[in-house]
């Protein structure tokens, strides 16, 4: 997969043309370019400057296969041209996890962008049902990091407790806390707070699971828009 850059104008455009929820930037194109679609999961467009990494690590690779087919061709050079390989192998490797880490990070920035540019999702006046949106969508895109984040101390309340497994346990936390089971997750969240206490605990678990501070005032003003 390719990734390229869009300005926000095209971006929207994009969004805008979404028909189901997870859908890739990859295949909206597809779809309005009456292109076929692929049964493959697209790279989302690239959303910041950290491609670099990715097309320093290419230039490696290209690097070192032409390394070593000129190693096989003259033998006697072989032994120096071989070390070489090795260093700029090396050099490679430790620089592909952090390539795989940004591109799959931007994806998941992406996808839940297109999630909140949904028109289901920005005809719901309810915060209630935004925050439950939200919060759904954070644990679809990585079920662990989400359920780290929620226990983190940083996002439970210092004297309450915000997210659990159950219902008893929110029932149980205090009076009224309104507990309801977060869609299509295995969690359960407390939900009689305003809405700014709402935005805190987003902000915390976006904050725990590394996505950078662009995508979290995104997600912020999607969930205050016109509430």
């Amino acid at each position: 997969m390719k990734i390229i850059e869009v300005d926000e104008e095209l971006y929207q455009y994009i969004a805008s043309h979404t028909q189901s929820i997870g859908e890739s930037a990859s295949d909206i194109l597809r779809r309005l370019l009456h292109l076929p679609s692929l049964n493959i999961r697209s790279v989302a467009l690239d959303l910041s400057d950290k491609t670099e990494n990715i097309d320093r690590s290419l230039s490696l690779q290209q690097e070192t296969a032409s390394i070593y087919s000129e190693s096989t061709v003259n033998q006697q050079t072989a032994q120096p041209q071989e070390e070489i390989v090795t260093q700029q192998i090396q050099v490679v490797e430790r620089a592909e996890p952090d390539a795989e880490l940004d591109v799959s990070k931007q994806s998941d920035a992406a996808d839940l962008m297109i999630l909140l540019d949904t028109p289901e999702f920005k005809q719901e006046s309810k915060a209630v049902v935004r925050f439950l949106t939200i919060l759904s969508g954070l644990y679809k895109l990585n079920n662990d990091a989400f359920t780290q984040a929620i226990r983190s101390e940083n996002v439970q309340g210092r004297t309450r407790v915000y997210f659990a497994q159950d219902e008893q346990t929110l029932l149980d936390a205090g009076n009224h806390t309104k507990p309801k089971q977060i869609p299509d997750c295995p969690h359960w969240v407390i939900t009689n707070n305003n809405s700014g206490r709402k935005m805190i605990m987003l902000e915390g678990v976006m904050r725990e699971m590394g996505f950078d501070e662009k995508t979290i005032d995104y997600v912020k003003n999607a969930f205050v828009a016109d509430n």
